[in-house]
């Protein structure tokens, strides 16, 4: 376990290391407004899904290796998620241990996602696949990075009788970004000869979304015990791994079932519109 711990302020009032006791719950609406990037997170998501491989095969790549790039977001999802997760939770800035991240992962996205999809805009178009390809699988680790600690900083400020309803409102969020996608690739038929703008206006709708979510959250900075050891660079890594270990039988029955699920969803989202 990371050895920090959140040490208060003056004006914690009292508040405990995830600052849910001694102090007030948040309302419902503002922990709803910090739940708002989780819908155009979505939307990014549904948007380079369906069109990755269409897009690489504009590119000049072929059927099968277009679609097998797209191995790209389940493989980086798989490792990025839980370690960028650890490394939140230990996460010393004055900022907070969430929005460090999330902004770190805003930023590195707008570079990946416009670098790929204007590849075909500065790179001949025998050679803008080469470039494209890798930088998918980046643009993918980014996106990852920055969709971890949504979910988390909730979680961090919601009351024990305000987590159930945020996850509702998050699966809520996710529907909508879904259907806001689907809508918005309707508007550019078809969406490969128009990736720059639509990459251009998702990016700006993370922004947006981000820029909310700031103004709305506080977090307590997390502050480590100057008596603890120092932790290795991998410590983050082998908390994870320890975590997997420990986890009860049920847990890996659900990993089981999730897993099902989105094979489904992962083959109808990609696939369905082509």
């Amino acid at each position: 376990m990371p050895a920090a711990m959140a040490v208060p302020r003056e004006d914690d009032q009292g508040a405990s290391k995830d600052g849910k006791d001694g102090a007030e719950p948040w309302p419902l609406w503002k922990l709803m407004l910090m739940a708002l990037p989780q819908l155009s997170v979505q939307v990014l998501w549904c948007f380079i899904g369906p069109n990755s491989a269409s897009y690489m095969r504009h590119l000049g790549m072929g059927n099968s290796l277009a679609t097998l790039n797209n191995v790209a977001g389940p493989i980086t999802g798989f490792f990025t998620g839980p370690i960028v997760g650890a490394m939140s939770d230990s996460l010393t800035s004055s900022f907070g241990r969430r929005r460090p991240v999330i902004l770190a992962g805003l930023l590195s996205t707008w570079v990946a996602g416009m670098l790929f999809a204007s590849s075909e805009h500065f790179l001949p178009k025998g050679q803008a696949v080469y470039f494209a390809a890798p930088m998918y699988w980046i643009m993918d680790v980014t996106i990852n990075i920055l969709q971890t600690p949504h979910r988390a900083l909730v979680a961090d400020l919601a009351s024990e009788d305000q987590q159930l309803p945020m996850q509702v409102v998050f699966v809520f969020m996710m529907a909508i970004g879904n259907f806001l996608a689907f809508s918005i690739m309707k508007a550019f038929n078809p969406p490969v000869d128009h990736m720059f703008q639509l990459m251009l206006g998702i990016c700006a709708l993370n922004t947006f979304c981000v820029g909310v979510q700031f103004m709305v959250a506080r977090e307590k900075p997390l502050r480590r015990d100057p008596n603890a050891p120092k932790e290795s660079a991998c410590a983050p890594i082998m908390d994870v791994i320890g975590a997997v270990k420990a986890s009860p039988k049920l847990l890996y029955h659900l990993a089981g079932v999730q897993c099902l699920v989105w094979i489904g969803n992962t083959a109808w989202n990609l696939y369905a519109g082509q």
